[in-house]
């Protein structure tokens, strides 16, 4: 689990202030079980009515116990931002506002409190991977890719939140900001070394599955994403009666099956 000493005692002092509303997203919920290190420790809130006083509330509890808290420029609506020290080393924390549409409810989680769904940490990736180049992005991209969904599925679920927007147009922008140098790759914090070539390979190879996934995608099915059971999965086009789709929605929801809702509870619930 790609975490330093300090963000796991960092995040078990906050566990208990998570909840439904104030959630670990993020980089180190993506990669809990991924190649990356994430230099910061994301808390999502639904809007922004209360994150200054619950920054502030964490902050006294780090603090509490003898870690340095630094609040860092930039205090403006819908972000605070804090450098956080000790054990000999240094993360940042960001408590950010975030819009509440989402596919699921943020989980409980024994590590994280409560944390987004890994669906929704997926579509969240794909949507910030279209709007910037940075390198750790498509990194990202490729764990959920490979462990959590295909990314054609991934981005055929994210333009759900973006209204006017398709999926190639989505694929279009991560593709034009997935080509990254040597360097570029090798500064990032990882498990193991970076292999550039490789990795180079594997992008462009995740690029063309989901362009293949995409582009023979029926239009009544974006925005959705598609479950097998309990699982959220990238579906057979040609057998798309058989799943269940599943919409977005404020706060997120379970599938209405009391079967479903039941297995999906007790999968997350345990973390």
């Amino acid at each position: 689990m790609p975490l330093s000493p300090l963000q796991s005692r960092v995040l078990g002092l906050l566990a208990s202030q998570r909840s439904p509303d104030s959630y670990v997203a993020g980089g180190i919920a993506l990669n809990r079980d991924g190649p990356r290190f994430s230099a910061d420790i994301d808390i999502f809130h639904d809007g922004d009515a209360r994150l200054v006083a619950i920054a502030e509330s964490d902050a006294a509890v780090i603090a509490g116990v003898g870690i340095s808290v630094r609040w860092l420029p930039g205090r403006g609506t819908g972000k605070r931002t804090a450098l956080v020290e000790g054990m000999g080393e240094q993360t940042q924390l960001e408590w950010v506002a975030d819009s509440d549409f989402r596919f699921f409810p943020a989980q409980p989680d024994p590590l994280f409190g409560y944390v987004l769904h890994r669906a929704d940490l997926a579509t969240n990736k794909a949507s910030a991977a279209a709007d910037r180049r940075v390198a750790r992005d498509i990194v990202d991209l490729l764990t959920i890719h490979e462990t959590i969904l295909p990314l054609g599925a991934v981005i055929a679920a994210a333009v759900g939140r973006f209204p006017g927007m398709t999926p190639e147009e989505m694929l279009s922008d991560i593709r034009r900001h997935s080509t990254f140098t040597a360097d570029e790759f090798q500064v990032l914090a990882m498990e193991a070394p970076v292999e550039p070539r490789s990795l180079h390979r594997r992008i462009k190879a995740m690029l063309a599955d989901a362009e293949a996934f995409i582009a023979r995608l029926p239009s009544d099915a974006v925005g959705v994403l598609f479950l097998d059971g309990d699982k959220v999965v990238q579906p057979d086009l040609m057998a798309l009666a058989r799943y269940r789709r599943h919409a977005g929605a404020r706060r997120g929801h379970w599938p209405s099956s009391p079967e479903i809702e039941r297995a999906m509870l007790e999968r997350y619930g345990e973390g």
